[in-house]
């Protein structure tokens, strides 16, 4: 079965050519779900390198609705938008409405069941009467009990973060941590938010996971190398997977 590439990057980073030639490319070379940050207030679980992303998209645009839709002119699969949501609950009818009318399939909150577990299920019952997927975001700190609860109501697949956050190293089993939720849910399980590098890919895979989400490593690339850089990183990821088919 093949093996799920979900690719992260924020919208419009590092500026708006690149990163509509990032979609069009990452689409082409493999990629089944993209992930666009819609830049937060406060993203207190990101990590420093898409933190950076978040501010210099933030200096640079005023609309990044206008920017979803031109992601949506450059693929057909599937895309989340991932923001937080602390700082748009007291709006969020009417930015689920949004996101929606400009191309977004999907949302992911990473704080949902952190900071607001008492009232989850109200805030997937909202998404879902949008016409949009709730994609769960869960860790190692969600508690069994939860994680197989709301296993049924993710979708397309269940998030898994792996490390307290993103690009960030901590001595933990990669392996073991999603051997423990595989077992614990019945839905696809996608790994991300800390993958470190081609053996934490590889050992989530060989652990049971049905893809992983890749984000840090593309903006660590296009820093480094611009464009191909990360289309090189896409790649390189992709062909992890089709290892594992």
């Amino acid at each position: 079965m093949k093996k799920l590439l979900v690719s992260y990057m924020t919208l419009g980073y590092p500026n708006e050519a690149d990163y509509l030639n990032f979609i069009k490319g990452a689409d082409e070379l493999g990629t089944d779900v993209f992930e666009l940050g819609y830049p937060p207030d406060f993203a207190k679980y990101d990590g420093p390198l898409i933190r950076k992303s978040y501010s210099k998209v933030k200096s640079a645009y005023k609309n990044f609705s206008e920017l979803l839709s031109k992601s949506r002119n450059f693929t057909k699969k599937k895309i989340i938008v991932l923001t937080y949501l602390e700082g748009i609950q007291n709006n969020l009818d009417e930015f689920l409405k949004n996101i929606k009318s400009y191309g977004a399939d999907g949302v992911l909150f990473p704080d949902l069941l952190v900071d607001f577990p008492e009232s989850y299920s109200g805030y997937i019952k909202q998404i879902s009467e949008r016409k949009l997927e709730p994609v769960i975001f869960v860790s190692p700190f969600v508690p069994d009990r939860l994680i197989s609860e709301v296993s049924a109501l993710s979708r397309p697949f269940l998030y898994y973060g792996i490390r307290p956050t993103t690009g960030i190293v901590t001595p933990v089993g990669v392996g073991t941590l999603v051997k423990r939720v595989k077992n614990l849910i019945d839905n696809k399980l996608i790994v991300g938010f800390g993958l470190k590098g081609d053996d934490d890919i590889r050992e989530s895979l060989s652990a049971g996971a049905d893809g992983v989400a890749v984000g840090t490593a593309y903006i660590e690339a296009f820093e480094g190398a611009g464009l191909k850089g990360a289309l090189d990183a896409v790649k390189k990821v992709r062909n992890i997977l089709d290892e594992f088919e």
